[in-house]
């Protein structure tokens, strides 16, 4: 019975680890190629942006073609002996999507290429590319260390394995705590990789516009777009960690966060005043209905930011020229009970309904990096409602709009 078992252990393990070590190395790989293709988009964005030719490196191949597939010019290749490019994938995607890569070889000189075309509504899409040799393909390579990590714990495991097989009293609490520590480990992983997404955009922006303006002779007004440009993303990278660092306090060290009177309509003015600018630009209405000097027992920041966070969605997500209501009543129990609502476009999709207090998830990822945002303001909004005691729950509101019900002790 122990060896069947110390067996089946084994089968199990290998699999586990063999998965593991295919999805790491497909995830590195993408990983590097989205670089490549990030630093491609950025090339994109200064031919569209008509920038000179001494800005861009000499192995960059450039082509300009109409919407109906012709090639109207290329750096690399004679135009008057390519053939329509309509049905190439990178174009196809990009008439689809607003941009599109692959990686094949090039009809015109046989050589093989990463192509990337982008589609910014005009009647030309920019396609640029680079030569798929021996150093990009080096780049692409995944790093064997993990590999040989796995490996090595693959070997420690297999002694775990037998040493439990020879110990089977004790067996059932030792895969127990086992099975914590890999779950840790896996949501421990899943986290850093997705905070390694969030912030692998703004970096590789911040590098690319300061790559332009240290390696080129700009004028001072092109080099100062881009050192602008640089300057956006590093407020949008402060604020990542900025909510990163709030989030691990509330996981790990809420005894730092201390409670007093909080007068909620002060909290809420101070919410209206700093973002008043922003409210009127999109021209959204704040209004608030509160039952007369209410006074709640709280963390001011945390609540400040609960506010904050909901009023900064409205704002970014939710369109022009609508409502933000916020109502509050004391219940029975001491609780009080707080709804937010807007008159904005809501949430159609109830899957997404249901899944927008995750960490990091985006009802539209596309649309939430043009809105800029951390993906982490209803994160926040929820721990901190839990910090508080209560609980948080959004619907959907007739005709439209989205309500968000929360209580605080």
């Amino acid at each position: 019975m122990t060896k069947k078992l110390a067996i089946s252990f084994f089968v199990i393990f290998a699999a586990f680890t063999t998965a593991i070590v295919i999805f790491e190395q497909q995830r590195v790989r993408s990983y590097k190629t989205e670089i490549l293709i990030e630093k491609l988009d950025v090339y994109a964005g200064q031919v569209l942006a008509k920038a000179p030719a001494a800005v861009f490196p000499p192995e960059l191949r450039i082509t300009l073609i109409d919407r109906d597939g012709t090639v109207l010019s290329d750096n690399k290749a004679n135009v008057s002996q390519m053939e329509n490019h309509l049905t190439r994938r990178e174009i196809a995607e990009a008439i689809r999507k607003g941009k599109g890569s692959d990686i094949r070889n090039s009809t015109s000189n046989n050589r093989p290429y990463l192509y990337y075309a982008k589609d910014n509504g005009t009647n030309v899409i920019v396609r640029v590319a680079i030569p798929y040799d021996i150093t990009v393909r080096s780049f692409l390579k995944p790093d064997n260390t993990f590999l040989y990590f796995v490996m090595a714990l693959f070997l420690a495991g297999l002694g775990f394995i037998w040493y439990f097989g020879r110990n089977f009293g004790r067996s059932e609490q030792r895969l127990h705590q086992f099975e914590i520590q890999e779950k840790n480990r896996r949501l421990k992983q899943e986290l850093t990789g997705n905070i390694a997404h969030e912030l692998r955009t703004p970096v590789t922006s911040i590098r690319g516009f300061l790559e332009i303006v240290l390696e080129n002779d700009l004028t001072v007004p092109r080099a100062q777009e881009y050192l602008q440009r640089a300057y956006c993303q590093t407020l949008n990278l402060s604020e990542l960690i900025s909510d990163m660092s709030l989030l691990s306090r509330l996981d790990e060290k809420q005894d730092t966060f201390r409670f007093s009177e909080v007068d909620i309509e002060k909290l809420l003015n101070r919410v209206q005043a700093d973002t008043a600018a922003r409210l009127a630009e999109r021209g959204i209405s704040f209004t608030a209905e509160l039952p007369e000097g209410l006074v709640v027992q709280g963390n001011e920041g945390l609540l400040y930011s609960v506010f904050r966070n909901l009023t900064d969605n409205v704002i970014a997500h939710a369109g022009n020229n609508v409502e933000i209501r916020i109502r509050a009543v004391r219940k029975a129990d001491g609780m009080v009970e707080f709804s937010f609502a807007d008159t904005g476009v809501g949430i159609a999709d109830k899957y997404h309904l249901e899944r927008i207090f995750e960490r990091f998830y985006r009802v539209g990822e596309g649309r939430t990096r043009d809105t800029g945002g951390s993906g982490l303001g209803l994160s926040i909004v929820k721990n901190a409602v839990q910090f508080h005691g209560g609980t948080i729950s959004a619907r959907n509101t007739a005709p439209h709009g989205l309500e968000f019900v929360f209580h605080v002790g």
